[in-house]
């Protein structure tokens, strides 16, 4: 069974706790359910709406067509009309279907519609109950969940949700669902999403300092960590500040987080490019959206790829990681600090609207190993902070360890930290910066990618959380198989040989100008692999890739 519900407001009359309820009791249940929530910015008259999907088969996936909706006014009906399966079932107040009787009952429509007159002005209450009838869910579960759900909230709030579930299963007239009966199929699974996946990773890896400006749709990420409370926090005036606090944690050797968007982004370039020169650790989550300028703010894009790869001025390597489902944004969570750490280096965990803000049921998260890497607990008086060694990789010292002081400058420096412009000096820091990174993936024991259906000779080349409905459309469509991109930088170079042995790659990304497309062709030398065929997937009308997006492959 696969059943994807739409729950569409007008965009002033937020009503989360009917998706978390809906969202919650499906993965209560025992259902895999996968989420997608489209709002827009501007708020008066325009509509926001969460398709929640779900699945008794372990199949997560993406699809524009709706099997239910739940509609809170007809604004928000209209819209999703031309969304709607044949057959599909309208629940929703009589009072917004008058207006809409042509597009709803008109010639070849066969809607199942349940407009049942409500008078309660909670009628989204009302509409969500009916919905749980109408699923021949069990009585007692829907009880159940209302206590769980209004617990925080007065107890007048909790009976009157009961007594109006209850009136509904006993007097409402609803032709229940012969195509969905929804019951317990499995122990209930967990329900999470990707900025609270980040945060828990990083917090359980000894995250001492965060801080952030609330940007969309980064902001999330400051609220998992106010929530949790013991990760000392600032949300500060700007981005300027935001990065230069974190700079200055990580000097006292804090482990130190910072989360924004492409805008805000740019006003950490100079911060960050202290960060290489003074070795300091710190972590940017770095989530997307759609641009140039202020853009669609509340939409989904990558625009900011080659911005990642190339976060600010001068001649150095950095690691950009791109999690690609949730129980990975939590190991990535807590891995880019002990990265950060180890190469004593700036480090991008990419993410974007979509993902950032999208429910998963998942799996157990992998256990967080925390690796503070070289620190010496007895440094000698000479303690050289900026030593030369094989590695790139200088010693550290935690704060106030006698001998440990040193002063952090944004100019060159010799191996004790003070200021130089010797030639010879400045080409053998250069290379200690560069050095860091060389052979990563050997030193590391990783791979930068992973392969679906390796024996497949067409590969789409993903990021992010498309993954999930690119997975089922591979699983239908053997020919082709998935190259899913873990860390773009450093670019893993074995990825080269996996691709000489394709016919075609398939570049799918959410940008105009193919981004991951052009810096993996180049990096690679692709165009000089003569049989290899390079296409791509684009898509930039601000929505994520649907089930039906991949299957035009085939077509």
């Amino acid at each position: 069974m696969h059943l994807n519900i739409r729950i569409t407001w007008a965009a002033w009359a937020w009503v989360n706790s009917t998706v978390d309820i809906v969202a919650g009791l499906f993965a209560e249940l025992g259902y895999d359910m996968i989420s997608d929530i489209e709002y827009e910015s501007r708020i008066k008259g325009w509509v926001n709406f969460f398709d929640v999907s779900i699945s008794d088969t372990n199949e997560k996936y993406l699809t524009k067509k709706v099997d239910i909706v739940l509609a809170f006014n007809s604004e928000s009906l209209e819209k999703a009309i031309s969304s709607l399966k044949s057959g599909a079932t309208v629940i929703t107040n009589k009072k917004n279907t008058s207006p809409l009787a042509p597009l709803l009952t008109g010639e070849g429509k066969n809607f199942n519609i349940l407009d049942l007159e409500i008078a309660d002005k909670y009628d989204n209450t009302y509409l969500l109950w009916i919905l749980a009838k109408y699923l021949n869910i069990d009585l007692e579960i829907i009880l159940g969940k209302i206590e769980k759900v209004f617990a925080r909230k007065w107890d007048t709030v909790v009976k009157y949700n009961k007594a109006v579930i209850e009136n509904i299963y006993k007097t409402y007239d609803v032709v229940t669902s012969k195509d969905f009966e929804i019951k317990k199929v499995w122990e209930p699974k967990t329900l999470s999403y990707w900025n609270k996946a980040i945060a828990s990773g990083a917090i359980a890896s000894d995250l001492e300092y965060f801080a952030a400006y609330p940007m969309t749709p980064a902001s999330t990420v400051l609220t998992e960590v106010i929530k949790d409370g013991t990760v000392t926090f600032l949300q500060a005036e700007d981005e300027i500040a935001v990065a230069n606090s974190a700079i200055w944690a990580s000097f006292t050797w804090k482990r130190a987080m910072v989360a924004t968007s492409g805008g805000w982004f740019a006003l950490m370039t100079e911060a960050l490019s202290f960060a290489v020169q003074a070795e300091f650790p710190i972590v940017a989550v770095f989530a997307q959206r759609a641009w140039p300028s202020t853009g669609t703010p509340t939409y989904q894009e990558q625009w900011d790829i080659n911005f990642a790869l190339n976060p600010t001025f001068g001649d150095f390597e950095h690691i950009v990681m791109y999690p690609s489902n949730l129980e990975e944004s939590y190991y990535f969570g807590w891995l880019s600090l002990n990265l950060a750490d180890k190469y004593q280096n700036p480090v991008i965990l990419m993410t974007d609207k979509q993902a950032a803000e999208m429910h998963w049921t998942h799996s157990d998260f992998e256990a967080c190993v925390v690796d503070r890497w070289v620190i010496l607990e007895n440094p000698p008086e000479d303690y050289k902070r900026y030593e030369l060694t094989d590695s790139g990789i200088s010693p550290r010292v935690n704060v106030w360890t006698k001998n440990w002081d040193f002063i952090a400058t944004s100019y060159e420096h010799d191996e004790f930290w003070a200021t130089t412009e010797d030639s010879e000096l400045k080409q053998k820091f250069t290379e200690k910066r560069w050095k860091k990174l060389e052979d990563f993936y050997k030193k590391e024991g990783i791979s930068g990618f992973e392969i679906v259906n390796p024996t497949a000779k067409k590969m789409l080349v993903i990021t992010w959380f498309a993954r999930y409905t690119a997975e089922h459309f591979v699983k239908n469509n053997t020919e082709f198989g998935l190259i899913i991109l873990k860390f773009l930088k450093p670019l893993d170079e074995r990825l080269r040989a996996e691709i000489e042995k394709l016919d075609e790659v398939i570049f799918v990304e959410s940008n105009y100008s193919g981004q991951i497309e052009n810096y993996i062709t180049k990096e690679l030398w692709l165009k000089y692999i003569d049989w290899l065929k390079i296409s791509n997937l684009r898509k930039y009308d601000l929505f994520p890739f649907y089930i039906e997006d991949f299957e035009s492959l085939v077509k």
